[in-house]
């Protein structure tokens, strides 16, 4: 009995003594498993942010973190754990509709969505767009989110990049507020960047990627500021006044295209009276005559260079027959079928869309009537002039070398980039689809009168990357479209008919005949053109940009399409008092690439501006490579609020190196200026 006691209480002994051991034994054992969180969903809309390129030191997730300073005891050996993303839901909700004079809130936030998510709209006239997003965190980083918001019809508070932490778990929000400074339909875009910061000084350095860029559509609504009541009968008057004036320009619309323009017979009796320096043709003077033909005398103040297009373009004063004085007036001679253009252009991009103080054509463009309908003949049309009265306008050009003021840039952007280049939408194309225009003709041809059988066919419908002739060859011509005059005066431009997605063929004929079945022989190509026009520059041991040519070209951009002036050259561009900037000949005004517009300015101020400015090349390279210009960065400023990708310049840079070249084909250029160009091109190639 004694013995069986005994026994029993050994047992009851060694099963307290398992029981108070347990606990201690699963505290002792540390476990070398780490802890992983889940694998994200899949994401819908947006690829997951890549993070820092991963350490030789072990990441780990701030659950498993806590974990191990709660249950381990202190060691030097850091744990194991992988790095992890988290789901988030990109919500942005925003006015569609504005008064100008109010104001509104756009915000934007980064909610969790691991507890599921619901859409949530503050104000119930907004709209909200939602996105999906996986956040990258890894271990040994402070994760932070960027958010700005831009759109040049605004104010906007706060401006600039706004950045805030980003919590794990945590909704993160940001707010602006925004005016509007014009009525009309206004574009804004929101993008969102994320910034890894290491907390460790062995860790790789800061790095930051853009995860989400958003274009948003405002219709700002106005009318002259009036009130409701006082709407409604400004609508009647105006509607019955607006049918009344635009029923003659609504029935010329309906007119054939070739018949867009206005015979007009030139009134004999109006005296024009022009500058001792300024002379004028018997053409011009009857266009002249013919466009004011209802005055007694014309005066003729300024003359203003009109690109390279050969076109003059006047400063003018009508003046009526009792004596008493019109507003001054801007009047534009050039090629038939330019002017043409330029007035289809006006009604088709320009007299809608463009804010009041843009420069309006006052009539239906004229011609002669006793001239001939050739390609060749002249024609004339006229702008309104936004001045004051006594005071002559200047170019920009004029304006830059007497004052090299980059507000006058940030002007141009504020008036015309609302309705123009900052209302954009997507665009894929290849650089030559865009770009290819820019540059000398693919081939010039000298006509031959010999008959003989062509070695070759130049076929307008074929790409001009497919199209390989060297200098000797013998070609006829097929599918080219009517030949125009070009501003040489000797000589003819043809152009293909390739098909979307290509750039034409375009070809320099050395002759006013057209080439009707004529052979003609290959005396130039765009390479042997480019060389010659740098065969003479330094490129002080920068790498020459020509043979890259071709490539560029070929590029494919993910980019977006805006309104474009198309020729936004300095002479283009006038100023007026107090810094006063308008846009003038849209003869080739067109949807486009916004970047267009900015680099061919760019290129335009290099050889017209800044060459004047330097004692040497190398002093302009030793200024372009500091990147501290006050013209040109304050310019590449305003070009990149029109980039796809605000952190990828590539997009502008490959714009402006196609510009640089193209511009060494204008004739009119100093050595000096296409130096310049030349050197631009080379720096900004090195980086492509």
């Amino acid at each position: 009995m004694k013995s069986y006691r005994f026994l029993l209480a050994l047992l009851l002994l060694f099963a307290f003594f398992l029981a108070a051991c347990g606990p201690a034994a699963t505290t002792a054992a540390p476990t070398n498993s780490p802890t992983t969180a889940p694998e994200p969903t899949e994401t819908v809309a947006l690829e997951a942010t890549e993070a820092p390129e991963a350490t030789e030191a072990p990441t780990v997730a701030p659950e498993a973190t806590a974990t191990a300073e709660q249950t381990l005891a202190p060691t030097t050996i850091a744990p194991t754990v992988t790095p992890f993303k988290e789901e988030r839901i990109i919500e942005v909700e925003w006015p569609p509709q504005m008064r100008l004079g109010d104001s509104d809130l756009i915000r934007l936030s980064l909610i969790p969505s691991e507890d599921g998510y619901l859409v949530t709209t503050e104000f119930p006239e907004h709209q909200t767009i939602t996105n999906t997003l996986s956040v990258a965190r890894p271990g040994g980083y402070a994760l932070s989110a960027l958010a700005r918001l831009e759109g040049v019809g605004f104010e906007i508070s706060p401006a600039g990049n706004q950045a805030q932490d980003l919590p794990l778990n945590e909704i993160t929000t940001w707010r602006w507020t925004l005016t509007p400074r014009t009525a009309g339909q206004q574009r804004l875009f929101i993008t969102l960047a994320l910034r890894w910061t290491p907390s460790d000084e062995n860790l790789p350095p800061v790095q930051e990627k853009t995860v989400y860029s958003k274009g948003l559509t405002i219709q700002v609504t106005s009318l002259l500021g009036l009130a409701t009541g006082p709407i409604t009968a400004a609508s009647l008057i105006g509607l019955t006044f607006g049918v009344t004036l635009s029923l003659p320009l609504a029935l010329y619309a309906l007119r054939p295209r070739s018949q867009r323009l206005q015979a007009s017979s030139p009134n004999p009796k109006l005296i024009i009276e022009p500058p001792s320096t300024l002379n004028l043709s018997a053409v011009e003077r009857g266009l002249l005559q013919a466009l004011f033909r209802r005055y007694a005398r014309l005066t003729l103040e300024a003359e203003f260079r009109s690109g390279y297009s050969g076109a003059r373009t006047f400063l003018a004063i009508p003046i009526r027959t009792d004596g008493r004085a019109d507003a001054h007036t801007i009047v534009k001679i050039g090629e038939r079928a330019a002017i043409q253009q330029e007035f289809e252009n006006y009604e088709t991009f320009v007299k809608d869309t463009l804010p009041p103080i843009t420069a309006r054509i006052q009539e239906i463009p004229v011609t002669l009537p006793t001239a001939r309908v050739e390609r060749n003949t002249k024609a004339a049309l006229r702008y309104t002039f936004i001045g004051e009265a006594g005071r002559t306008p200047t170019s920009l050009r004029a304006a830059l070398l007497a004052n090299p003021d980059p507000s006058l840039l940030e002007k141009l952007f504020e008036t015309f980039g609302p309705n123009w280049w900052m209302q954009r939408r997507p665009y894929t194309f290849r650089l030559a689809q865009e770009y290819d225009r820019m540059l000398p003709a693919h081939y010039v041809l000298k006509p031959i009168a010999e008959k003989r059988k062509p070695q070759k066919i130049l076929d307008g419908k074929a790409s001009p990357s497919d199209v390989h002739l060297p200098l000797g060859e013998v070609v006829a011509l097929r599918h080219f479209l009517p030949p125009e005059p070009r501003a040489d005066g000797v000589s003819l431009s043809l152009t293909g008919v390739t098909g979307p997605g290509h750039p034409p063929v375009r070809v320099r004929w050395l002759s006013l005949a057209a080439p009707e079945s004529t052979l003609a022989q290959v005396v130039a190509t765009r390479e042997t053109l480019l060389r010659d026009f740098v065969s003479d520059f330094d490129l002080h041991g920068l790498p020459d940009p020509l043979p890259h040519l071709p490539a560029l070209l070929d590029e494919r951009l993910i980019a977006t399409q805006s309104t474009i002036h198309g020729d936004l050259n300095l002479e283009n561009i006038l100023v007026g008092l107090g810094g006063f900037v308008w846009l003038i000949d849209f003869a080739q005004t067109r949807d486009g690439h916004p970047l267009y517009d900015f680099a061919h300015l760019e290129a335009e101020i290099i050889a017209h501006v800044l060459a004047s400015q330097f004692a040497s090349p190398a002093d302009y390279l030793a200024r372009l490579k500091s990147n501290s210009h006050p013209l040109l960065t304050p310019l590449h400023t305003i070009a990149s609020r029109c980039l796809f990708n605000p952190s990828q310049p590539r997009e502008y840079h490959l714009a402006l190196c196609v510009a640089c070249l193209g511009a060494l084909k204008y004739p009119n250029l100093e050595p000096a200026s296409k130096h310049l160009l030349y050197l631009t091109a080379a720096h900004i190639a090195q980086t492509l």
